[in-house]
């Protein structure tokens, strides 16, 4: 009996840790550039709540971007500030949605889906008012959608400031390991991609039968895993990039809160459903199963540092080593592909100098996986911008 708990006990947390490994390692190679095609014409559908701040530097960024046949329209959504005002001014077609009982860019989007439906175009790109695109990523992104008639999900970065506290550094850095590297392995295991709320690009018939309204706090991810269990394809472009400023350490607290309460009851909805799904046909589930049920890289960390010192309680008296063994090598695999990782793609970003600062970053989150037990959060609630 014991010798199952423990082997239950290395398979909770050692998938999850082999996954990030092999996502890794599989990620951590660049990409090879496409030809160019040209994208037939696209609506960039920006969700603002109270982004007047900000949303003139984005509203800039795509109409660089667009040709005669290309839109922008913004979906100012119970704002109390001047943001249909100045996307107006910018050249952006303005719609503004007023129902506070019904909060979040699920909602708004479903808001602009109904203004598009009068003139569609062939593909809609959804991006988020404080989020900007690169060099090219608009038009790419566009037609990679309507090359694969698929859903597209851009590389969504975060980009910090110089002086920013090695606490925000390590929350960028997990960003580019989500976001850019592990996608890139989901998609290269054949598992295809997860949507990330912004940079993402959707076939006009697609996007008007998407489930869009729901109360769910990361509605983008929620969205993509209904579309694959829908039988639609969902894929990655890496070299349409997108990015946004890390927020104050504060801020991207409350910010990662949302993230990860959301990410952590979106797997337990899922992961059932996708292992079921797999089982009728559909392989590839499996491998996107897999990829959602790994938690957090802080509490992946924090979950397996007590289960060893079990495993190894557990061995000293009964002399049973192999699940203890077995979770170390795991956990080892998952280490050094994330240095290969770093030492590739984050070293700019978080310079080795600040390793030491690891304990602390994993500390200051637990009281967002505390939270989950009995004070998980269900409302949306918008990200402060502040700097």
């Amino acid at each position: 009996m014991i010798d199952i708990l423990c082997w239950v006990l290395v398979a909770i947390v050692g998938i999850p840790l082999l996954m990030l490994a092999v996502e890794c390692l599989l990620g951590a190679s660049p990409s090879v550039k496409a030809p160019y095609i040209l994208p037939p014409p696209f609506t960039v559908l920006i969700p603002a709540h109270d982004e007047v701040t900000g949303i003139a530097a984005v509203i800039r960024a795509v109409r660089l971007q667009l040709r005669l046949c290309d839109r922008v329209l913004v979906v100012a959504d119970n704002c109390t500030d001047g943001t249909a005002a100045m996307a107006k001014a910018c050249g952006a077609e303005v719609v503004e949605r007023n129902d506070p009982d019904l909060r979040g860019k699920a909602y708004a989007l479903a808001y602009g889906r109904e203004a598009l439906r009068l003139q569609p175009t062939p593909i809609i790109i959804v991006l988020d008012a404080d989020c900007l695109p690169t060099r090219g990523a608009l038009p790419r992104l566009a037609a990679h959608a309507a090359g694969k008639s698929a859903a597209v999900q851009g590389c969504y970065l975060l980009t910090g400031a110089p002086d920013a506290t090695p606490l925000v550094r390590f929350s960028i850095f997990a960003f580019l390991v989500k976001n850019l590297v592990r996608q890139t392995g989901l998609q290269r295991l054949g598992g295809g991609a997860l949507l990330q709320g912004t940079g993402m690009a959707f076939p006009w018939p697609m996007f008007n039968a998407a489930p869009l309204e729901t109360a769910s706090l990361v509605e983008d991810l929620k969205l993509g895993l209904d579309l694959r269990l829908a039988g639609r394809q969902v894929k990655f472009d890496p070299l349409a990039v997108f990015t946004s400023s890390a927020s104050a350490e504060s801020a991207t607290q409350g910010q990662r809160t949302r993230w990860e309460h959301g990410s952590v009851t979106t797997m337990a909805q899922y992961v059932p459903r996708l292992i079921a799904a797999s089982l009728r046909g559909r392989p590839a589930l499996l491998v996107l199963a897999a990829d959602i049920a790994v938690p957090p890289l802080a509490l992946l960390a924090s979950m397996m540092v007590p289960i060893c010192a079990l495993l190894a309680l557990i061995a000293i008296f009964t002399g049973t080593f192999a699940p203890l063994l077995a979770l170390l090598g795991s956990g080892a695999a998952a280490t050094a592909a994330l240095m290969l990782v770093w030492f590739r793609l984050g070293r700019e970003i978080l310079p080795a100098a600040m390793a030491r600062q690891l304990p602390r970053y994993v500390l200051w989150k637990l009281p967002i996986y505390r939270r989950l037990a009995g004070a998980r959060q269900t409302l949306w609630v918008r990200t402060s911008r502040k700097p």
